[in-house]
């Protein structure tokens, strides 16, 4: 995937895609923080009621363990579970 343009390796494991209709998403302030490499959303922050939400599908949020039991090589993307609440508090 492609966060925030950069190309990163994020544990996925069956998560989603988010489509947006373009209109509502700019009344939304809805704003796309990472992509698979088809393009489609894979990670986004936006309003929704009176806060805001953030919603992956990739899980940045995965430690070791979740590589290892599962005999992928290790991803450290800490960085990008902070920026992604980083994202939704400041916003």
């Amino acid at each position: 995937m492609r966060w925030r343009g950069t190309p990163r390796t994020v544990f996925f494991q069956d998560g989603p895609f988010f489509v947006l209709d373009e209109h509502a998403a700019a009344e939304a302030g809805a704003r796309i923080l990472a992509t698979y490499d088809n393009g489609t959303a894979a990670a986004l922050v936006t309003r929704y009621g009176k806060g805001r939400v953030a919603v992956t599908g990739p899980h940045p949020e995965a430690t070791a363990g979740w590589y290892t039991d599962h005999g992928l090589p290790v991803q450290h993307t800490r960085d990008l579970a902070e920026e992604l609440v980083e994202a939704v508090m400041r916003e």
